[in-house]
């Protein structure tokens, strides 16, 4: 009888959609019915030279931070920030949808983003942010497919 690890980990990077923007980084943890989900950015990458020399920029792991879980029965999807480093919160209605989207999971989403990507206004906001976020969310839910029908192609049968 084999022993397979229960606590996988996974790295993607995705180059940089737009010029002068960040490349964004993923990082998942997989547990039993969980995904725990950091994603950072990076230095805009050139999308011919490849992602292998980015240059992640701050590593915090709870700077905006939410839990959701898959709904059950008559109970929608339900999630609960646990942290927020700022008045701006994108972990939330995004590990609910992350949520919806993974039903058999529980959802730990760890955003490390520069506020030029999450401040409401002001002189530092990205006129793409919006754009870059919807990007990034697609990207990490295609990969978290990936990474999901990999797994089961790999699951005994």
């Amino acid at each position: 009888m084999s022993l397979d690890p229960t606590i996988r980990t996974y790295h993607q990077t995705l180059p940089s959609p737009l010029p002068n923007s960040p490349s964004f980084v993923f990082h998942l943890t997989r547990l039993v019915d969980t995904l725990m989900i950091w994603i950072g950015t990076g230095s805009p990458s050139d999308p011919i030279s490849g992602t292998d020399n980015v240059i992640v920029g701050e590593r915090k792991i709870a700077g905006d931070w939410a839990v959701a879980m898959p709904s059950r029965g008559n109970i929608s999807v339900t999630a609960t920030p646990v942290y927020r480093a700022s008045a701006s919160d994108y972990a939330l209605p995004m590990s609910q949808r992350l949520a919806r989207k993974f039903p058999n999971n529980q959802i730990h989403l760890s955003l490390s983003l520069p506020a030029s990507l999450t401040s409401q206004s002001g002189p530092n906001l990205d006129p793409y942010a919006s754009k870059l976020l919807l990007i990034m969310e697609k990207k990490l839910g295609s990969w978290l497919s990936e990474v999901i029908e990999a797994e089961k192609d790999l699951a005994p049968r």
